[in-house]
């Protein structure tokens, strides 16, 4: 289950200051990589949900300590990929949020800051089958162009988002690309990216959870900003969440869970978003549950009237609820009444 921990103390908070300095003069190397003193520093706090991040917002600053006010020692810019070295409760930006990441020379806060991993996948299905697998970008972000090998980009896909490959191809300087489809592309082949920036999600990856039970409900307290999975009158699951926006907030009252897909793209008038993953609808207006990659900064309200949580939270909803999902298709709808009942108070 998630959890946010609470804010740290004075005295926790003057040692941590204490303790960056010495982090003005880290390189910018992995874990492994650091001498002992380096390491005890870093062994004091929590370790990050990835080694990496990546910014998400134009700019964010890296301050001395884990305080907004703190002085400010560096910057880091959109889609640069800095090193994470552990999480901690700091100083709150507001009052949702107090976690912060210690990277090279100081702290960053987490909320635009989308931890992502940095190796590239060695595997190649080179023989694509029809209808094709679904995969989740594993690197920070892809490179998506309209043809394989060198090419003028058309736009980056992020980590973890999802979509069917359908096509292979080996490029003339010998690397192989993938050809995407549902998540960038509406049942149409489109953009291609490098094999290795994909990670193919297998049935196991996918398979459902506590199937069979009949007394499943969620439960989403706006207030409180979190979702909770019962079986029963037992919690077995959850999370925090970033309800709607004044104006377009999320609805309240029961419904059901209506269809759920692996990944899909999603359009408004001032967003465009590929790969969303994991989307569960539950109204007939399209309000879901889905992954985010767009922010890192659950506890307050950020969306257009769906509930953003974690990817990887996504993916483990979206695996426990009725209906139970299809592989080869990617969308499964529900039989009236027959959805996962969904109660957002």
């Amino acid at each position: 289950m998630s959890r946010i921990d609470s804010p740290i103390t004075r005295r926790s908070f003057l040692r941590i200051a204490a303790l960056s300095a010495l982090g003005l003069a880290l390189p910018r190397v992995a874990l492994a990589h650091c001498d002992d003193a380096c390491r005890d520093v870093y062994e004091s706090f929590d370790r990050p949900p990835r080694d990496f991040g990546r910014i998400i917002s134009w700019q964010q600053t890296v301050r001395l300590a884990p305080d907004p006010t703190a002085k400010a020692v560096g910057y880091a810019s959109r889609d640069e990929v800095i090193p994470l070295y552990a999480q901690l409760p700091g100083v709150a930006p507001w009052p949702s949020n107090p976690i912060w990441y210690m990277t090279s020379g100081g702290f960053i806060h987490s909320g635009y800051v989308q931890p992502v991993e940095t190796t590239p996948n060695p595997e190649v299905i080179e023989h694509v089958e029809a209808p094709g697998f679904w995969a989740e970008v594993c690197l920070p972000f892809a490179t998506g162009q309209w043809s394989p090998g060198p090419a003028r980009s058309a736009r980056r896909l992020y980590y973890e988002t999802v979509y069917r490959v359908v096509n292979a191809q080996k490029a003339e300087d010998g690397s192989w690309w993938y050809q995407l489809e549902q998540g960038v592309t509406y049942n149409t082949p489109g953009l291609w990216v490098p094999a290795n920036a994909m990670r193919r999600l297998s049935p196991d990856d996918l398979a459902p959870i506590s199937v069979g039970r009949t007394d499943k409900r969620i439960e989403i307290d706006i207030p409180n900003e979190t979702l909770t999975c019962y079986e029963g009158d037992t919690p077995v699951f959850m999370t925090r969440t970033a309800s709607g926006v004044y104006g377009v907030g999320t609805p309240l009252g029961e419904f059901r869970v209506l269809h759920k897909r692996f990944g899909w793209r999603m359009v408004g008038d001032d967003y465009d978003l590929p790969g969303v993953p994991f989307p569960v609808y539950f109204t007939r207006s399209a309000v879901a549950i889905h992954g985010t990659y767009w922010h890192n900064d659950y506890g307050r309200r950020h969306s257009h009237g769906c509930l953003n949580v974690a990817s990887r939270d996504a993916r483990w909803v979206y695996r426990w609820v009725d209906p139970v999902a299809d592989y080869v298709n990617g969308t499964t709808k529900a039989e009236p009444g027959q959805g996962t009942p969904v109660v957002v108070l």
